[in-house]
């Protein structure tokens, strides 16, 4: 197509009366061509983020769905983690408001030793629900680190209607991922309304 625009213009400038202006007159168009093709491809790609982020989103509430029948929740919660994340080392930990305190839920891949600094609130665990929002390890400045949360990627806190139910700890990412991306970013948003209602569901079941 680029070609055949090229090749049309010496009549445009025969018009004009240019008989060196071929060059001169086919830049507008080539660049025309070139900023089109430039937005179609960041269109499709726009096209193409969202899909792939939906996809992970459909997975991860088909998994919290079958957990609401299964009764295992916080499994779920860390079987979305594992597999569309990308960590193998996770802990949830529920929340009282009435005592402002913290313990731990369920855990898989980390040891009890290294969540137990985590239930005084200190840190990262502490603003995520002193603030209602998700912290992350690479938005910290190093002074604002305690010693215990070396391997702390992120901690999410798991709210419904704007009340806390708990924080969903990620440590360590797998030895092929450097740190969380776009699409990590967004299905933690999703988790962290919707694995809150699950988590809501399950304690009222008997």
């Amino acid at each position: 197509m680029i070609g055949k625009r090229i090749g049309s213009r010496p009549t445009a400038d025969a018009e004009y009366g240019h008989e060196t202006g071929i060059g001169t007159a086919a830049l507008p168009a080539g660049a025309e061509e070139l900023r089109l093709r430039a937005q179609q491809l960041s269109f499709r790609e726009q096209l193409e983020r969202n899909h792939f982020l939906l996809e992970r989103v459909h997975a991860a509430s088909v998994r919290l769905i079958q957990s609401l029948d299964l009764g295992d929740v916080h499994e779920a919660i860390g079987d979305i983690v594992a597999n569309l994340i990308g960590s193998e080392e996770v802990a949830i930990f529920h929340y009282q408001p009435a005592d402002q305190s913290l313990s731990v839920a369920w855990s898989w891949g980390v040891e009890e030793d290294a969540l137990q600094p985590l239930t005084s609130g200190a840190g990262m665990i502490g603003r995520a629900v002193q603030q209602g929002v998700s912290q992350f390890r690479d938005r910290q400045p190093d002074s604002a680190l305690f010693p215990h949360e070396n391997n702390l990627t992120a901690c999410v806190v798991l709210k419904s209607s704007r009340e806390i139910v708990g924080v969903l700890a990620i440590f360590g990412l797998l030895p092929q991922k450097n740190h969380l991306e776009w699409v990590d970013f967004e299905l933690l948003k999703f988790l962290q309304t919707y694995a809150a209602v699950a988590i809501q569901f399950q304690k009222l079941q008997p």
